[in-house]
């Protein structure tokens, strides 16, 4: 099969497109032809070495952890999938990549049925962006119908699915982005949007239930003063200063969470079934080839994207 390879770390020229062998799946695997990935901050962490305490130093490696395809065959154990079916989900990007390949295999418990009302590309856009905004409003966050919640990156891969999200859950979303972005992140669902290129949105006085820091840029120190008295701030980035302040603050008050998905089918079937209500889409900037994926890590990696950017793989 085709895939693209990393033989070392380093920057988006490290990718090769090679003839890979391909395996059979084991007891509780399946193994699924392909159709599409898409990048995520956890994909060129892995491939710069920043993760390769999880990620080691063996290669090559196939990166990116979304996936959708189709099942090609089940290992033994497997009840709830049968050859042909169309499927979606994500592995872990760290240790585990593989949907930069034609084909790939998973544990059966990580994937969950494609949702009918997407196609292909627009399916491997949603799996760990969708989840990672999901379990960071509902399961760190704590987001109840009625909460007022800040969104930062509110127009970002995962930024974009937070907005909807919070819609759906019922809360009241106001929106961090740049200028560039007011009109998207208004169509997204945004009540109220602040550009941080025109203006501090911690000088507004405004106070919320939950923050979600879906781009990582800034800290619980930074945003503790605009949370209520119980309210969570939420990052996508596990540092050691986030993880004291969780630590610190479990007891009550005010408290910083951090949110590493996991695949699983409750959320995946849930995010199918918004998709075919037509409340959740992914916004996609770019779709590429597999033979061009160093081009769509470049353009992942600029900072100017709105959405995902997907490869795709067959």
């Amino acid at each position: 099969m085709k895939a693209a390879v990393i033989r070392r770390y380093g920057g988006p020229d490290a990718f090769r497109l090679e003839e890979v062998a391909e395996r059979d799946p084991a007891a509780g695997e399946i193994k699924i032809r392909t159709r599409a990935t898409s990048i995520n901050p956890i994909d060129f962490k892995v491939r710069r070495g920043y993760m390769f305490f999880l990620s080691g130093f063996r290669f090559p490696k196939i990166l990116c952890s979304d996936f959708s395809g189709i099942v090609e065959k089940c290992g033994s154990g497997v009840t709830g999938f049968s050859p042909g079916d169309e499927v979606y989900g994500f592995t872990n990007g760290a240790a585990q990549g593989g949907g930069l390949a034609e084909s790939l295999c998973c544990q059966a418990s990580i994937a969950s049925r494609k949702p009918a009302a997407l196609n292909f590309e627009e399916a491997a856009a949603v799996p760990l962006a969708a989840s990672t905004a999901y379990q960071a409003l509902t399961k760190a966050g704590g987001l109840q119908s009625g909460m007022r919640v800040m969104i930062i990156g509110a127009t970002g891969g995962v930024g974009h699915f937070a907005v909807q999200l919070a819609g759906i859950l019922g809360a009241r979303v106001t929106g961090v982005c740049r200028s560039s972005g007011e009109s998207a992140a208004r169509e997204l669902g945004c009540e109220e949007v602040i550009a941080y290129d025109r203006e501090d949105f911690r000088q507004r006085g405004q106070t919320f239930d939950v923050i979600f820091d879906a781009a990582g840029k800034y800290g619980f120190g930074t945003c503790r003063s605009l949370l209520t008295a119980q309210g969570a701030y939420v990052t996508t980035v596990p540092g050691p200063a986030v993880m004291l302040r969780r630590a610190l603050t479990a007891a009550g008050g005010r408290k910083a969470r951090f949110v590493v998905a996991n695949s699983n089918d409750a959320d995946l079937s849930l995010l199918r079934g918004w998709c075919g209500e037509g409340r959740l889409r992914p916004t996609i900037e770019a779709v590429f080839p597999l033979e061009e994926t160093r081009q769509a890590y470049e353009l992942a990696e600029s900072g100017k994207t709105r959405g995902k950017v997907v490869i795709r793989t067959t």
